[in-house]
Parts: structure tokens; sequence; C-alpha cells
């Protein structure tokens, strides 16, 4: 069996694939000669095939990787660039001389990860190494902090903040397609040492995500009343003043039943055994119901808390006056009903967002 970095085990490899993980440079020589493409993937299984100095750099085989380089191989291939290899897999060696023979720093991958991204995840050794060739910290940094932040990882985060990474990025990626912050991480964590450790170095508590959250909503949301209360007491004064958010929500036309409802609860609305299995739903207080959007479609969330589907809200729609629901895993919406209706009589609603 044949262990080749995170691409996974093999029971035989390709005859050229075997030269390059044995470090046969005498082999790998021949093949050269005799004309062998270097950027032509190597088929490995069905599903994986790697470029000869991807197949080097995973394997740590520099001498191979030197020869490829002395006979010209793409060291910035689309996609593929040799330096994200080189600092997951490798040592500051092979950086170094990756980089001194022409491989740029600021290549990515297909999922937009860099150099940084790929040290984390592989040899963290790499990161200050990466810094001092010059690929732009605070460019290309936000992303491995983010990462960071979610695993509390305090030594990388903290050298990354020292070296200037913005600690409010927020772009988004396939893990966080909502826009996400490192404070909002670590709020939807429930890790209130590290939200502390954030907002003490500056976080803007502030900031919401794609989907209207900010960090407080996030940890009402958790019931974590001392991290809410935290946030709460570090945001302006204006975010929990009543008289300012009745205001806000003019447009959104609740009805009178609905803001009785928020704001004199209760707000946990306990639900009879049904085929769902939901056993109850819990409702944000009117001060803190969130205005969010779907594509054109502009709603007030309004519960905290889907039993078991973490994923689904229920919203106000004011151009419908009508309860709906947002399932923002699979980005869809739909209207249920009028909140009496809604409210009378729960249970076949909520069976509707399911089925």
């Amino acid at each position: 069996m044949f262990k080749i970095g995170s691409q996974g085990t093999f029971e035989t490899l390709p005859d050229f694939a075997m030269t390059i993980y044995k470090g046969d440079t005498a082999a790998v020589e021949e093949r050269i000669k005799e004309g062998v493409d270097l950027d032509a993937p190597i088929s490995l299984s069905k599903y994986i095939a790697l470029p000869p100095l991807e197949l080097a750099l995973i394997t740590n085989q520099k001498k191979i990787v030197e020869l490829f380089v002395e006979n010209g191989v793409n060291l910035n291939m689309k996609g593929k660039p040799a330096i994200l290899t080189a600092a997951r897999y490798g040592g500051e060696e092979v950086i170094r001389y990756l980089h001194q023979k022409g491989a740029k720093l600021t290549g990515l991958n297909k999922v937009k990860s860099s150099a940084y991204d790929e040290a984390y995840y592989g040899n963290k050794k790499n990161i200050p190494v990466l810094n001092e060739l010059g690929l732009n910290i605070r460019k290309y940094g936000g992303k491995t902090l983010r990462t960071a932040v979610s695993d509390h990882d305090m030594k990388t985060i903290q050298f990354l903040l020292d070296e200037g990474v913005d600690i409010n990025y927020n772009e988004p990626d396939m893990v966080y397609p909502y826009r996400a912050t490192p404070l909002t991480v670590a709020a939807r964590n429930n890790n209130m040492k590290m939200v502390q450790f954030l907002v003490e170095q500056g976080a803007d508590v502030t900031i919401q995500e794609k989907d209207g959250e900010r960090a407080y909503t996030i940890a009402v949301s958790q019931k974590n009343d001392e991290m809410a209360d935290y946030l709460k007491a570090r945001e302006p004064k204006e975010f929990h003043d009543l008289s300012n958010k009745l205001h806000a929500l003019k447009p959104y036309k609740l009805p009178k039943e609905l803001v009785h409802f928020l704001n004199e609860g209760p707000r946990r609305l306990e639900l009879p055994d049904n085929e769902s299995g939901i056993k109850y739903v819990e409702f944000f207080s009117l001060l803190d119901t969130v205005e969010m959007k779907m594509g054109r479609q502009k709603s007030l969330r309004l519960s905290a808390d889907v039993d078991q589907y973490s994923h689904i809200h229920l919203v106000w729609n004011p151009s419908k006056k009508l309860v709906g629901f947002v399932d923002i895993e699979h980005q869809e919406y739909a209207n249920l009903g009028t909140f009496d209706a809604f409210i009378g009589e729960p249970v076949p609603f909520i069976e509707a967002i399911l089925n």
C-alpha cells in the first residue's frame, strides 16, 4: 500500500508514479529523456490524477523536484500551483527553492485557497516563511485567520493579527458562504473565551453576516446568555432601544398580534407530538429579530431556534403579510400563512416545512 498525503492510500501505482514515489532519480531521468510530458497528470485511480511535480512534492522527493524544475516543468499550473503543494507538504528549503526558480507565491487552487491556507492545513511553520518571502499576508491571510479561530489555534491567530491581518475578514468561501467574520465564527462555536479575545483585539461586534446575523443574535440563538450579555454591552445602545427598533421595522407592517407576541412572550412555542419530530420553536424578542434577504425576498427573521433544524428560520414576509420559512442550507423560501393561523395551530405549518 502506498500512502500519498491527503490523496489516499493506493494498492498499486503506475510505473512513472512509482519511480517518483521511490525517489529513483535515474529512472526519472530516463523517462525525461524519452520525452515524458512533465505537466500531464498521472492517473492514480478512477478519480485521482496528479501532475508529476505535485506527486514529488507530496512525497517529499526533493531530488526529483529539482529534476523536474531543471527540465522546465510548469511551476504555476492553473489550479495547481507548485507553491501551494510545497506549503502544505514541504519545508522551508523547498519553498525557497521553488520561489527562487519562479514559482509564484500568489497562486490559488480551485477552491481559492492560498499558500497560507495550505500551510495552515499542512505545515504551519511555513506561514512565516511565506510572509518573509513577500506573500501579502494582509491580502491572503484572512481566510486562514477565520479557520484558526474556528480551531482555537491561538498561536496562529496571534501571529496573523500581529502581522496586520484584518480581524473582521468576512469574504465568502465554500465553508463560509454567508460571509462570517472570525467573531461570528467564535460565537457560533459557543467559544466565549475566543469571543472575548477577539473583541479585546478590536473585532467589530456590529458586522452582520449575509443573512443579517451578528455575533449577538447568534449568541441569543445558541441560548448562551453570558455571551449575549457580553456582546450586548458592547453594541451601540440604539440597537437595543425599542422605539428605535419599532421605527426601523415600520416597513415590515407587523400585525399588532405579532408585535405583542414578540414583546410579551412566552416566546417558546411547545409543540405536541407530530410527524416532524420538532418539539418546540423559540422566537426572538422583537428587539432581537433579524432583517434578512434571500435573493430579492426581504424578510424579518422571527425564530431563534427551530428544534433539530438550525438551518430553518421562521420569518415574516412584509410584501405578503404572511409568516414564511427560510431554509439557509438549501437557499429556499416559502410562505406558510397568516400569523393568527400559524399561532392558532402551528403543527400543520411546521410539518409543511419538512414536506
